[in-house]
């Protein structure tokens, strides 16, 4: 990185790395972020409002010596890596620390964000109490990182609504905004939050604070199912590890009704007749794959769990630059070589244990032996380290083949014990047994009443959503529907699932427009911009307010 900071403002308490970046720019005059980077790439990706800004190594040797900052106080101070730790593997936590260091290469995708309906559903949120506040005692207004955590709509600190970026405003400009902007207040909206929902609204806030600012490391998975699924027992929800699952949809479904049902909370509160959503027997079930921060917060709600408390955590602490790498077995030569010869003092036993796939704690109870001698046997041997590691993943492969099928007669394949486990794994058996038994197995649910349900109520939102996007003050929008679908939440059904909502279809025919009748409105609102402004209404003045090629008409 070739830009050299002369000066660097103190990030205040809670700050974001943009809006730190956003002080800067403004302490020196600049207006973009190309002007004040001198348009170099590394720069966008530490300087745009995200969760997992990267590249912080560029920065933190680009900053003078006296900002105080480094990459590790970067990470557990400014962005939102905190809040999501808990909830990963220790190979995703590990990985996402060196990726935000360096260039950030597969990192959301790894992490389990790309693939989650929940991100796309959060906004860029601030508190006009906390811009008072800030500018009382600071001196100026900034970005908290607790108003940016998915499924807060409440300020922690004043118990206010946050205001919300609207449709209009882009989380990728080159701009850097602060919130007391008049153009960042210009495209801002008041959620319409009814009163009922402001106690339990409040009380998730202050759990994603609080979770924030604990620095915890990977949360035990054992213990975090135990402590949800306890807390499930205590209501009468759960008898020992067997849930009660209309008594939970019940339980669960009363619990939503003091919860808005627009965000992220459209997104989770998916009830399919008397079963709770599957996200949630998913975390009282399995001991945890990688699931948004906002599911365990919001269990953890319900039934009343505090899991900031949870033992064996530690603070977060950033490991080497370079990504770890996480070595699959499935890359492997899958065929074990069993046909090794233990030594005569080696003892028979334990090598049949081994080579029969039994782990190494297993082993040693069996024989009365400690873990460490299982290790040292087993290493002595030439090969015997990757023979037992092969043994440990068939023995594996056939347990998970074995529950897949058993729940295959009656579920979905995606909602399979062990589906996730095969389809990365053993994908060629798992799509020869879904290919040869799906046409023809048993208990397949009819979901033509929930598409039916469905439909009704998004053809609705689709007509209110075009409807807001029209009515948008500024530069007019075009409403296609894949910005409908954005705006929605639901661009995916809108691509794979149209054919079974024909409402929706209807609507967003007779509510999108085509690209000439987008460009006469925007020539409109030219016209009528020019004219307030008593500027001269000239064919060129027209095209260049309306954001229009004169060149790509004509060729039309």
């Amino acid at each position: 990185m070739k830009h050299i900071f002369h000066l660097f403002p103190a990030a205040f308490p809670d700050e974001t790395l943009h809006s730190v970046l956003s002080r800067y720019v403004r302490l020196c005059g600049f207006s973009t972020c190309n002007a004040a980077f001198c348009s170099e790439k590394a720069a966008a990706s530490f300087s745009r409002n995200v969760a997992f800004p990267c590249r912080l190594v560029d920065l933190v040797e680009a900053l003078p010596c006296g900002a105080g900052l480094d990459v590790s106080e970067i990470i557990k101070r400014h962005t939102l890596i905190p809040y999501y730790a808990p909830f990963l593997t220790h190979c995703q936590l590990d990985y996402a620390l060196a990726s935000m260091a360096g260039d950030g290469h597969g990192l959301k995708l790894k992490l389990g964000v790309v693939a989650s309906r929940l991100e796309g559903a959060s906004r860029i949120r601030f508190c006009p109490s906390c811009i008072n506040d800030d500018v009382a005692e600071g001196g100026a207004a900034y970005w908290h990182r607790a108003h940016q955590l998915p499924g807060v709509l409440i300020c922690p600190r004043h118990g206010t609504v946050l205001r919300v970026m609207g449709p209009g405003w882009s989380t990728n400009t080159g701009h850097l905004n602060l919130p007391g902007d008049e153009s960042v207040l210009a495209h801002s909206v008041q959620p319409d939050i009814p009163h009922r929902c402001f106690s339990r609204l409040h009380r998730i806030a202050l759990r994603s604070q609080q979770l924030l600012g604990a620095e915890l490391r990977s949360l035990p998975a054992d213990s975090m199912r135990s402590r949800l699924l306890g807390g499930a027992v205590k209501l009468n929800l759960a008898s020992g590890s067997r849930l009660a699952l209309r008594p939970l949809s019940r339980y669960l479904e009363a619990f939503f009704q003091a919860l808005p049902d627009a965000w992220e909370y459209s997104v989770l509160g998916d009830f399919r007749g008397d079963l709770p959503p599957s996200w949630v027997t998913k975390l009282l079930r399995k001991p945890r794959g990688t699931h948004h921060p906002l599911k365990f917060i919001i269990l953890a709600e319900a039934l009343d769990v505090d899991l900031a408390n949870l033992p064996s955590v530690g603070p977060v602490k950033v490991l080497e630059v370079q990504p770890p790498i996480c070595d699959d077995i499935a890359d492997r030569n899958l065929a074990p070589k069993l046909d090794i010869k233990p030594l005569a003092f080696q003892p028979v036993a334990l090598w049949r244990l081994a080579l029969a796939g039994e782990e190494a704690g297993a082993i040693a109870a069996e024989l009365g032996v400690s873990q460490s001698y299982v290790y040292r046997t087993i290493r002595s041997v030439v090969g015997g380290p990757s023979a037992w590691m092969d043994a440990r993943f068939l023995r594996e492969r056939s347990e998970r083949r074995v529950a897949f099928e058993a729940d295959y007669h009656t579920r979905d394949a995606h909602n399979c014990r062990g589906y996730r486990w095969l389809y990365r794994r053993d994908k060629s058996w798992l799509s020869n047994l879904i290919a040869e038994r799906g046409p023809h197995r048993d208990g397949r649910s009819d979901t033509s009443g929930m598409f039916a349900l469905l439909d009704a109520s998004l053809s609705d939102q689709i007509q209110r959503c075009a409807h807001y996007l029209r009515t948008l003050p500024g530069k007019p929008v075009r409403l296609s529907r894949t910005r409908i679908g954005r705006e929605l939440h639901a661009l995916s059904r809108f691509e794979k699932q149209l054919s079974k909502l024909p409402l929706c279809a209807a609507a967003l025919a007779s509510s999108c427009e085509s690209s000439e009748a987008f460009r006469i409105r925007r020539l409109d609102w030219a016209r009528a911009v020019l004219y307030s402004e008593r500027r001269s209404i000239t064919r060129s003045a027209l095209y260049r307010t309306a954001g229009i090629r004169f060149e790509k008409l004509i060729s039309e």
